[in-house]
């Protein structure tokens, strides 16, 4: 992902649905992300407790959260890792309308919702866009 540093970016995902979340651990890993999986929220802040976790990118889908659930979640997991400012945040959310489908949604500063539509490479996309400014 970053080959001017060699470095392989990493995405920490916070994603409690068994199936979802190994679809996107496959397609994150082809795409040549380290991914850091948590199961919930309170994995999430155990894994990230005390900084040990560094992630270049968090990634949180979660099925029965509201946007702003999804979005806190995320936000705390960030603050509680010690991540700076600018590590970004995508957050999928489980129910939207047609009219956002397939749009990408910059919240407020590097807080992003991604609404998956038709696109393949999709949030893909984003990801890259995302992880090339860390």
């Amino acid at each position: 992902m970053d080959s001017e540093q060699g470095k392989q970016q990493t995405i920490f995902l916070i994603e409690e649905d068994d199936e979802t979340r190994r679809v996107l651990v496959k397609n994150l890993r082809r795409d040549g992300y380290r991914v850091i999986v948590a199961l919930d929220e309170e994995d999430a802040l155990e894994r990230v407790g005390g900084g040990h976790v560094h992630a270049d990118l968090v990634l949180v889908n979660l099925v029965g959260k509201t946007l702003d659930e999804a979005l806190r979640l995320g936000r705390g997991v960030r603050k509680h890792a010690q991540y700076d400012g600018p590590t970004p945040l995508v957050v999928m959310p489980e129910k939207y309308s047609k009219d956002v489908e397939g749009t990408d949604v910059n919240v407020e500063g590097n807080d992003w919702i991604h609404y998956l539509g038709e696109e393949p490479d999709q949030l893909k996309n984003l990801l890259s866009r995302l992880t090339s400014r860390v």
